[in-house]
């Protein structure tokens, strides 16, 4: 639990200062079991919390880069929305931008 040493040492302390009786009236019959258990849970946690910062990350990346081609759009680029609003596929906005340079 190298990177988790917080919450191993409180895992461990609580589990030294119980009894078995304790522990078992909390339903902790196995407690290498249990500590693997709380191991994978805390692990879990953080691959969660990571996911979510860099999904954070990426999002404020994906806002920069619209801003960025919405300010190229309004000034240069053909619209990559048809009329109904929908994205254009990769051939229809190659036709289009090549219609657009040729004009």
């Amino acid at each position: 639990m190298g990177n988790m040493p917080e919450q191993a040492n409180r895992l461990i302390y609580f589990l030294n200062t119980h009894t078995k009786e304790q522990l078992a009236a909390l339903d902790i019959r196995d407690i290498i079991g249990t500590v693997l258990i709380v191991k994978k849970v805390l692990t879990m946690r953080n691959f969660i919390q990571n996911l979510e910062r860099k999904c954070q990350e990426m999002q404020i990346e994906i806002n920069d880069f619209t801003e960025k081609f919405t300010v190229l759009q309004q000034k240069v680029l053909p619209s990559l929305l048809t009329s109904s609003q929908r994205l254009l596929t990769r051939e229809q906005y190659s036709h289009r931008v090549n219609t657009y340079v040729t004009n």
